[in-house]
């Protein structure tokens, strides 16, 4: 008989829930804008079927969610793009009063392929300095779990016609070596990293034999725009003007456009292939 009576009463508990779910198994109060459906629970569940998307659809038109609240943040509607996901992925009720408590927080993961890494769509570019001068490739640098930046900057995002001013985003160096310096950063630095940097002082003249020294007893002063050789080397502008002259030589002031290291007969292409003449020792 005991068990007669059980079945009676998860009879009659049963027919009470059906009939009077909002008393018998709500969770909590429903958001503001829902209060008219606090009595009636079928709107949005199907008995024993959960919260379909058509449900919440036959009150809130997809293409308008998100317009009455966003329209003075500046952010886009977007739900137009999420209608093959159930609503309930990032929505729930019975958490209060508050509209915001009954969100959980948008799932990137949610949105189709086809749109995940097509930020713009929902999202406004920003209009910041650095920005607005890179493509609108946002994974390059961001990903979908966070805005804050997951790894180094992708110099190779930047627009063709700023990528090689640094400038644009960088403020230059103030010290004695670069505030001299009338060449472009990329001379010594890449986009993957500042230090380390290479010169390739080569390009100018070899640092061969004694021409290995500091680069403050050729650039005097710090002052890397201009160098002199006469701080080593027994010249005087008079007795190098006649010497070369008598060669068809009359344009003594930049020794390196001819003498490219320590080998004097190298002229223009001289490298170090041997011990050069004529290079005087203090």
């Amino acid at each position: 008989m005991k068990w007669i009576a059980g079945i009676g009463i998860a009879c009659v508990i049963t027919l009470l829930i059906l009939r009077y779910p909002d008393r018998m198994i709500s969770p909590g109060y429903l958001s503001q804008g829902h209060q008219d459906l606090n009595h009636n629970c079928m709107s949005c569940h199907a008995p024993f079927g959960g919260i379909a998307n058509d449900r919440c659809i036959k009150c809130h038109t997809v293409g308008e969610i998100g317009k009455d609240s966003l329209r003075d943040t500046g952010k886009i509607v977007f739900h137009d793009k999420l209608i093959s996901q159930s609503c309930i992925s990032c929505h729930t009720d019975h958490a209060g009063l508050d509209p915001a408590t009954s969100m959980k927080g948008f799932k990137h993961d949610l949105l189709d392929e086809s749109i995940i890494n097509k930020c713009i769509g929902c999202h406004a570019q920003p209009a910041d300095a650095l920005h607005t001068q890179v493509t609108t490739d946002c994974k390059s640098c961001h990903d979908t779990n966070t805005w804050k930046q997951s790894g180094p900057f992708n110099h190779d995002q930047l627009k063709a016609e700023i990528k090689n001013n640094c400038t644009a985003c960088h403020k230059s160096p103030d010290d004695d070596l670069h505030r001299q310096s009338v060449e472009t950063c990329s001379k010594c630095h890449s986009t993957t990293q500042w230090v380390p940097s290479t010169f390739a002082h080569n390009d100018y003249f070899v640092l061969d034999r004694d021409h290995n020294a500091k680069c403050t007893v050729c650039h005097t002063n710090n002052n890397y725009t201009a160098y002199t050789c006469y701080g080593c080397h027994e010249h005087t502008p008079t007795g190098m003007a006649a010497e070369h002259n008598e060669e068809g030589i009359y344009n003594i002031n930049d020794c390196v456009s001819c003498h490219k290291s320590a080998n004097e007969e190298g002229g223009e292409n001289g490298t170090n292939s041997g011990e050069g003449e004529g290079h005087e020792d203090d």
